[in-house]
């Protein structure tokens, strides 16, 4: 049996059916939290939300934002073969 979603408030509005989160670059599914669907992280907001409709953080994750926002947090990683070997 799956869980119902239920949605933020700003999904409310009529007209609104732009679900915003899955498609951010501070949005974190979190599957391993245990929140059931619909709910992830907000790295922005630092909670853990419904997704949402309208957002003032909203920021496209294009693939460079998401390549840029993962060498911020871990760091350049070297390729195989890239590496100076240590004599």
């Amino acid at each position: 049996m799956t869980k119902a979603v239920t949605p933020h408030s700003s999904c409310d509005k009529p007209g609104s059916s732009k679900r915003l989160c899955p498609k951010c670059l501070n949005w974190d599914p979190r599957p391993e939290d245990g929140s059931g669907p619909g709910m992830g992280y907000c790295l922005k907001r630092d909670i853990v939300t419904a997704v949402r409709c309208e957002c003032e953080y909203y920021e496209e994750a294009t693939p460079s934002k998401v390549a840029a926002r993962d060498r911020e947090i871990y760091g350049q990683i070297e390729e195989e073969g890239d590496e100076e070997e240590e004599d």
